[in-house]
């Protein structure tokens, strides 16, 4: 149930969120939701270590993997958990710090590939399973489950963590050029 005690840990990462609210820029936002939101709460604490069993039943009807524990979920979840949430947090209060854009680009562009990678692992890992663990029969059988599960989710949300992490390397990029750019300049002078 969704008010079950052990849903208090929503509202605990609800209150952290809200510390962070006033961000310098949208790449913020994508940081610290995916740092606390994504990464630790619901692909770490709940697919991977089953903190809050109303929301790991959706994971699993989500993708058959999780109550599976199969290893490449485990070493994504785990990854994610570990490693790409904090990153995520430390990258968001940086960008807020505005501390050493240099090496906050280069951040950004190595968890953003990271993202990508972790993603591209996940639905190649599906794929080659022929899909067995997110479809529900037939991935073309349009049922309810399978539309909402399927189609909206696994196909179209996951795409997100390609599009955007793409696009902050791209923006990276052009934040680097002007660094450089700009230390160049003050060379010649």
């Amino acid at each position: 149930m969704i008010l079950d005690q052990e849903n208090l840990i929503i509202l605990a990462f609800i209150v952290v969120s809200l510390f962070f609210v006033k961000g310098p820029s949208i790449s913020y936002y994508w940081f610290i939701i995916n740092g606390i939101w994504i990464h630790i709460y619901l692909d770490g604490l709940v697919g991977l270590c089953q903190m809050n069993k109303w929301l790991f039943t959706q994971y699993s009807q989500l993708d058959a993997r999780y109550p599976e524990k199969e290893l490449t979920v485990i070493v994504v979840t785990g990854i994610e958990l570990i490693f790409m949430g904090p990153m995520c947090i430390w990258i968001a209060i940086r960008q807020r710090a505005k501390a050493n854009p240099l090496l906050t680009a280069l951040l950004i562009t190595f968890v953003s590939a990271v993202q990508i990678m972790g993603t591209v692992m996940f639905i190649v890992n599906a794929w080659l399973r022929d899909f067995v663990d997110v479809c529900h029969g037939s991935c073309f059988s349009f049922t309810q489950s399978n539309i909402f599960y399927f189609w909206f989710v696994f196909v179209i949300v996951n795409q997100i963590w390609i599009v955007v992490p793409l696009q902050q390397i791209i923006l990276q990029y052009r934040e680097l050029q002007i660094i450089y750019g700009n230390k160049k300049i003050q060379k010649l002078k």
